[in-house]
């Protein structure tokens, strides 16, 4: 039974997601800077376990901030498809996808099975 999907919520949600995201990804990069800085001035005296330390900080950094990019993306995928009056489809069936399932993930393009179904590929 398809469930009418309250899409303004949704949108409210999305664009809340968006900003924190925004925000994260602001005092990531800019501690990622006053580390760069602070790293630049201490080289002389750089510890070999102190250069692993940060160089595993930027590359965490690095992932976060990448993955952050990536959900960004997907919800103004998800912000065009509510202006479309397509959001809640499934990208690959066509079918609704559960109110649940956006509730959980409100940028999600497939369904629970066809996710599974790519997922087990």
């Amino acid at each position: 039974m398809a469930h009418k999907l309250d899409v303004a919520k949704f949108k409210k949600l999305l664009l809340a997601e968006r900003s924190r995201l925004h925000k994260e990804r602001e005092i990531t990069q800019r501690d990622e800077a006053e580390r760069l800085t602070a790293s630049e001035l201490a080289d002389y005296d750089n510890h070999p376990a102190d250069a692993a330390s940060d160089t595993f900080e930027r590359t965490k950094d690095f992932a976060i901030d990448e993955n952050h990019r990536e959900i960004l993306e997907r919800i103004d995928e998800a912000l065009r498809k509510i202006e479309e009056g397509t959001y809640g489809i499934c990208d690959r069936c066509g079918e609704q996808i559960n109110v649940e399932r956006l509730k959980a993930i409100p940028y999600a393009t497939l369904c629970i099975d066809c996710q599974e179904s790519v997922e087990r590929r």
